[in-house]
């Protein structure tokens, strides 16, 4: 098992929850929900700048995301949890998104370098926090930065790879379920314009059905949500990796507002937290009764 040593104790990089309760140790339901974005626990080694803040350098991350879809448990749905946080490596970002200023003889990087994001700082190892604050006073070396593909990226994929096979294996067919947050104003660069309250993302229709996309927009419309379909984010990596409708294996990215259940710059829940988390919950319910 990869693991990461934070204050001292060691964690599991990645986490999955799942459902054995048929009668084949199978899963029931051929959906996957996928949390890239919500890990919590920050690597003794990550070695920040020491003068952020850490609500700005916990900003990025997609807080609570996984709290909003807890009834995935009840549902007996699996899911898989990416315990780091997005700044120390981002597993929705390609592994060649290298930005070689960010690295001690960044040239030299053993890998390819096909950044894209750099202005923003949002590459596979981020190097900005809101656009405009230094995640790091320092230099990042090969080695480190290595031990993270390792120990971190690689495990996601790995564990996404598996139980989607098995999921289909099992099924025939396959739904995964990519749970994001995103801020409700875009960035500098961007205009600063309000976001949908939900974005949902299919990569322009590429990465599922149709029908996968209206029933999950279908759902969060029918509970009195704005929603976008591709409207900010077509979907990252993941959905890059995984959407593959022609074989049956189907995938989405849903962006749910930040301001929807929480105050973005405190990083604490607020009071919409409750309805927002029982929402979810139902479309939930209504997806898996699609897919099966």
């Amino acid at each position: 098992m990869a693991t990461i040593q934070v204050k001292g104790k060691t964690v599991p990089t990645v986490t999955v929850e799942g459902n054995t309760k048929s009668l084949n140790g199978k899963a029931d339901v051929p959906l996957l929900l996928s949390f890239p974005h919500s890990g919590e626990h920050y690597p003794d080694d990550f070695e920040s700048n020491p003068e952020l803040p850490f609500e700005i350098l916990d900003f990025p991350n997609d807080k609570y995301v996984d709290e909003l879809y807890q009834a995935r448990s009840e549902l007996d749905l699996i899911s898989i949890h990416a315990n780091f946080p997005r700044t120390y490596i981002d597993v929705n970002r390609h592994q060649h998104n290298i930005d070689v200023n960010m690295i001690k003889n960044g040239e030299e990087w053993y890998g390819r370098i096909h950044p894209s994001g750099v202005k923003t700082g949002t590459t596979l190892f981020w190097s900005k926090t809101k656009e405009v604050f230094d995640i790091y006073s320092r230099k990042l070396s090969h080695i480190e930065l290595k031990q993270r593909l390792a120990q971190c990226f690689v495990p996601y994929h790995q564990l996404m790879s598996y139980h989607i096979e098995q999921i289909y294996q099992n099924h025939g067919k396959a739904f995964v379920l990519d749970c994001h947050s995103m801020t409700q104003f875009d960035g500098k660069l961007r205009g600063r314009k309000q976001r949908p309250e939900i974005d949902i993302g299919n990569r322009q229709g590429q990465s599922c059905s149709p029908q996968y996309t209206e029933c999950v927009a279908d759902i969060f419309s029918s509970l009195g949500y704005d929603v976008k379909i591709n409207g900010r984010f077509q979907g990252g990596e993941i959905i890059l990796r995984y959407g593959w409708p022609e074989i049956n294996q189907h995938i989405l990215q849903v962006e749910i507002r930040r301001d929807l259940y929480m105050d973005e710059e405190s990083r604490e829940k607020n009071q919409r937290f409750e309805k927002m988390q029982q929402d979810c919950s139902a479309v939930l319910s209504y997806i898996k009764a699609y897919v099966e």
